[in-house]
């Protein structure tokens, strides 16, 4: 329940990025101290400020803990109590199911069984439907072999076409959002004495979420405080491994390990994230090879007698 809780009240934050242009001969990103101070007076401390430093004193990503417990609230939320909810149903049906990640993050619910058995029934009802509607044949008998293969072919860019346009899976949008506020939240109170100490005994953030920052926030004033406090930390964690491999030199194998000992695994992890939350390359190869696959599929609709 106490997830559940979380996930109520950081859904209702409502904070736009930062997405102003770069004033012009200024240095650094143009803000002065006194703009700085003006920003960070008119910031509250909402409930993703204490989520935030809670995670914190966690192991791992920061950013990405608050994603992995988004993702387990919104799921225990939808299969304990809003399997019944309509507007729910819609999104479901909208997205074709859950993404691979939310949809074995089911596997872990307790009570899940029933609900995922009642929503399952429904998309595969319509899914069925769907695959019935390209085995349909003309009502008419007797029809050309070319004509009919040219309406399946017809058929089936439609169905490719309406699976493509889905929408994303509504579990991956409540967690966006939550990402999209932890991140915000980290660049305003960075240099914040007491989140300031926080960020600076804890793993950090991960790789790919300082990129996020940087693609969501550009010219946030904190976003420089960011880049330099994990500078230091990839810096630590590069003189970590190498120690690590110094102890796995025969000549050094009789001393004791430290701290390093579980580097290459927090290297995983500031690469990557952790695992899951950022899934996989695979639909990026799919997307380059989708416009020569449809391009060969429409070319198909070409007339030959």
């Amino acid at each position: 329940m106490q997830r559940l809780d979380l996930y109520a009240q950081l859904s209702y934050a409502q904070l736009e990025p930062d997405l102003r242009p770069l004033p012009r001969n200024c240095i650094g990103w143009g803000f002065s101290p006194k703009e700085m101070m003006s920003r960070k007076s008119t910031v509250e401390k909402s409930s993703v400020y204490f989520a935030l430093l809670e995670a914190l004193g966690k192991y791992g990503c920061s950013i990405c803990r608050i994603m992995e417990e988004a993702s387990a609230s919104y799921v225990d939320a939808l299969f304990y109590e809003q399997v019944t909810d309509v507007g729910v149903r819609r999104k479901l049906r909208q997205a074709r199911a859950l993404c691979n990640w939310h949809g074995w993050r089911i596997t872990q619910t307790p009570v899940a069984a029933l609900g995922v058995a009642i929503v399952a029934r429904d998309l595969l009802e319509e899914e069925s439907a769907r695959l019935a509607e390209l085995q349909r044949r003309p009502f008419w008998r007797r029809i050309g072999d070319q004509v009919q293969a040219r309406l399946f072919r017809r058929s089936l860019l439609a169905y490719l076409r309406g699976w493509r346009q889905r929408t994303s899976c509504p579990a991956c949008q409540a967690v966006h959002e939550h990402e999209r506020h932890a991140l915000e939240t980290l660049l305003n109170f960075v240099d914040e004495a007491v989140f300031a100490r926080s960020f600076e005994v804890s793993f950090g953030v991960c790789l790919p979420h300082v990129v996020r920052a940087a693609e969501c926030h550009p010219s946030h004033p904190g976003l420089l405080t960011l880049i330099e406090a994990q500078r230091r930390k990839q810096v630590g964690l590069v003189a970590e491994l190498e120690e690590f491999c110094r102890k796995h030199d025969y000549r050094f194998r009789h001393e004791s390990w430290g701290p390093e000992s579980d580097a290459w695994l927090r290297a995983i992890e500031l690469l990557s994230g952790k695992a899951g939350v950022f899934g996989n390359d695979l639909q990026r190869c799919r997307t380059e090879h989708r416009a020569q696959f449809i391009q060969s599929l429409v070319s198909l609709f070409r007339w030959r007698p």
